[in-house]
């Protein structure tokens, strides 16, 4: 899986999250939508944009990109994208632009787009330069869970659920956020394994939104078993989100996609434009 497709997956579940990246302080910050938008004029569309309710009208709208890979190009298409966007939109917010980085070796600005990285709209995050774990903000913790490596996550579980069990009525589902991400993270481990390897309570995850919708949800023609099903049925719920209601022929073909296949499908679904993107060969 994609380190990107998870963090847009985090933003999703947690929208205020790329607002404390950025170091923004936004009064409705839990009032902001995590979207992708796409500018019909030459078909691109937008990874992630972070829209406030439309009762904050001060609050900005925040283009976000997470860019794990240097690009030389990647300033000239992000604001040619945004441009596009705020033309075509025509909206009156304040605006920012977001990127993430793992650390300042990969940004690669070319000649052209060296005047971009002085506009105050512009702000550039590295990942390795923030005490994700010393932080004072526990949903930073959970960045650090997708840029470690895999034998680095059982400690920064351990501290969520420690602050999970202190502050029972933060508003956040810690629960949810952690087996989303660790399902994603470990594609290869079932459900069980991990429910058992980092100590999570079957009772509080039956209640998660990710495990009701994940293995509830999404059968057709009877029950597909472990890591398939879960995988199909996530499958289903991205491409749902991103292009709309599915017909049954292809959820058909979904249900009956090997688990490698799937996946390969699953990191394809943000790039794509269209669904002949993600299941073309």
């Amino acid at each position: 899986m994609k380190t990107d497709t998870l963090f847009y997956r985090l933003f999703q579940t947690e929208p205020s999250l790329a607002l404390d990246l950025a170091g923004l302080t936004v009064e409705s910050a839990g009032r902001y939508l995590f979207t992708s938008r796409e500018v019909k004029q030459t078909a691109f569309r937008f990874d992630g944009v972070l829209e406030p309710h439309p009762d904050q009208s001060s609050d900005p709208v925040v283009f976000v990109e997470v860019q794990f890979q240097a690009d030389p190009d990647f300033y000239l298409r992000f604001f040619g994208e945004i441009i596009l966007f705020l033309r075509q939109y025509r909206t009156l917010r304040p605006w920012l632009a977001l990127v993430i980085y793992p650390y300042e070796q990969v940004e690669r600005p070319s000649e052209a787009t060296l005047p971009f990285l002085d506009l105050p709209n512009l702000r550039r995050v590295y990942l390795n330069q923030i005490p994700l774990l010393e932080s004072s903000n526990p949903k930073l913790w959970l960045v650090a869970l997708l840029t470690v490596e895999d034998s680095q996550l059982p400690p920064i579980v351990e501290k969520v659920k420690a602050h999970r069990n202190s502050n029972p009525s933060d508003g956040i589902d810690w629960i949810e956020l952690l087996e989303t991400i660790l399902v994603n993270r470990l594609p290869t481990i079932t459900r069980e394994e991990i429910k058992t390897m980092f100590g999570l309570q079957d009772t509080d995850l039956k209640k998660t939104r990710f495990y009701q919708d994940t293995f509830n949800e999404g059968h057709l023609e009877g029950r597909m078993e472990g890591q398939v099903e879960g995988e199909a049925t996530l499958l289903m719920r991205l491409l749902e989100r991103r292009f709309g209601p599915l017909s049954t022929a292809l959820k058909q073909r979904i249900a009956s996609t090997d688990a490698e296949t799937l996946l390969t499908y699953g990191d394809r679904v943000l790039d794509a434009k269209t669904l002949d993107d993600v299941f073309g060969d």
